[in-house]
């Protein structure tokens, strides 16, 4: 599957609706400097598995590049639902002054494409951040509660699709 504006997009697990919606998440970014996405099938004792790889330069301060961004995800086929994942994420707090600290968290997925989403979301923001895109700091807590967000997307448009099929 290749999105538009030639970003190569590689589904080796047979989710098209994730990698539609994340596609669809990533419109309003600029998306030239990502070389692909790829979403894989993982097998053992982890759930899931994510990288988000920063451009090479051709050298040293060089402004010319041997490659771009390049995402991957691997989620388990093999485990059963439900699925859950202990990262770091925003623990609500008074005692800092942004409401919050960077802190274990458990993360739960209904189903491998929940856990789809929310991986291929969370190596996003590290694009995003990354890449000046976005003004969050580039944190794995950050980078959770922007996975977060648009898993929450993802359930409400997958909700509106299940009703009105029903």
């Amino acid at each position: 599957m290749e999105s538009g504006g030639g970003l190569n997009i590689i589904d080796k697990v047979a989710m098209p609706g994730v990698l539609s919606f994340i596609s669809r998440q990533l419109t309003d970014f600029d998306t030239h400097r990502l070389e692909w996405i790829k979403l894989l099938p993982l097998n053992g004792r982890h759930l899931l598995h994510g990288c988000c790889t920063y451009p090479v330069r051709t050298r040293p301060r060089a402004r010319s590049f041997k490659s771009g961004y390049r995402i991957r995800a691997s989620v388990n086929v093999e485990m059963a639902p439900p699925f859950m994942f202990n990262h770091w994420g925003r623990i609500p707090s008074n005692n800092f002054k942004q409401g919050w600290y960077s802190g274990p968290k458990t993360f739960v997925f209904q189903d491998l494409e929940e856990c789809a989403v929310h991986t291929l979301a969370h190596e996003c923001f590290h694009f995003l951040s990354h890449s000046k895109q976005v003004k969050m700091k580039n944190t794995e807590a950050n980078a959770n509660h922007w996975a977060d967000h648009w898993l929450q997307a993802f359930r409400a448009e997958r909700a509106v699709l299940e009703a009105a099929t029903s």
